[in-house]
C-alpha cells in the first residue's frame, strides 16, 4: 500500500512538472514574440512566478523519487528475509523428517513401537543413474534386536510391468547382464544392499517385488511397492 501510494505521488509530481514546464514555455514564447508594453511586465512577472512553481514541483518530485527508492529497498529486504524463513524452514522439515525416519528405524530395531517383527524390509530406494534405463537400489533389511541371532538368506527382485501392452514380469536374471548372483543378506541387526537394475527397452515399470527367504525359515517375507514412489532424495 505504501509502495503504490508512492508510485502515485511521484506520478502526480511528474504530470504537475509538465504542465507547469508547458506554461512557463508559453509565456517565454509570448514575451519572446509580443511588443514590449505594460502587458509584458505582468507576463515577467507571471513567468517568474511559474518559474518558482516549477522549481518547487522538481523538489516535490526529487522527494518522491527519494521516497520511492526507499520503500524499493525496503521491500528488497523483506522479500529477501521472506526467502530466508522459507529456506531455513524448509531446512528445519527436512532435519525433522529426518530424525523422524531415524527413531522409527531404531524404534523398529528396539521392538518398542509395539511390533515383535523379525526379518523385514524397513526402506527400499531407488536412484537414477547416467541411462533412463538403469537405476540403482538401496535396500535396508532390519531384524528386532531382541531375537539377538543372526540371520542369514537370499533376496529375490523382480520388476512388474507392461512391455507392448501385455503384463510383464521380470526376474533377477532379465534385470542385468545375467553374471550377477541374487543379492544375500546376514546380519544380527540390519544390513544395506545395493545393486543395479537393467530394463529392457518400452518396458514400463509399475511395481518392485522385495522377496527375502531366510535359511530355515519356513515363510517368505515379501513386500511389494509402488515403482513410482521409491526414488531417493539423492536422485533428485
Amino acid at each position: 500500500m505504501r509502495n503504490a501510494h508512492s508510485k502515485s505521488a511521484f506520478l502526480e509530481a511528474l504530470v504537475i512538472t509538465v504542465a507547469v514546464a508547458g506554461v512557463l514555455l508559453f509565456v517565454t514564447w509570448q514575451l519572446a514574440s509580443a511588443p514590449l508594453e505594460p502587458a509584458a511586465a505582468d507576463l515577467q512577472g507571471e513567468r517568474d512566478f511559474l518559474a518558482k512553481e516549477l522549481q518547487t514541483v522538481r523538489e516535490r518530485l526529487e522527494r518522491s523519487q527519494a521516497r520511492e527508492a526507499v520503500v524499493e529497498r525496503e521491500a528488497d529486504v523483506l522479500r529477501q528475509a521472506n526467502r530466508l524463513l522459507r529456506e531455513q524452514e524448509s531446512e528445519r522439515q527436512s532435519e525433522l523428517s529426518t530424525l523422524q525416519s531415524e527413531l522409527d528405524f531404531y524404534r523398529r530395531l528396539a521392538g518398542t513401537g509395539g511390533a515383535q517383527t523379525g526379518l523385514d524390509v524397513y526402506r527400499v530406494e531407488l536412484v537414477t543413474t547416467g541411462s533412463d534405463r538403469v537405476f540403482q537400489f538401496v535396500l535396508t533389511l532390519t531384524q528386532n534386536i531382541r531375537r539377538a541371532s543372526i540371520v542369514s538368506g537370499r533376496v529375490r527382485i523382480d520388476v512388474e510391468g507392461t512391455l507392448n501392452d501385455r503384463p510383464v514380469t521380470l526376474h533377477w536374471s532379465e534385470l542385468g547382464d545375467g553374471s550377477q548372483p541374487e543379492p544375500a543378506f546376514r546380519f544380527k541387526y540390519f544390513q544395506q544392499l545395493e545393486g543395479y537394475l537393467a530394463l529392457p527397452e518400452a518396458f514400463l515399470p509399475l511395481q518392485l517385488v522385495v522377496s527375502l527367504e531366510a535359511k530355515g525359515a519356513r515363510n517368505t517375507v515379501q513386500r511389494r511397492y509402488d515403482w513410482n514412489t521409491l526414488w531417493a532424495e539423492s536422485s533428485d
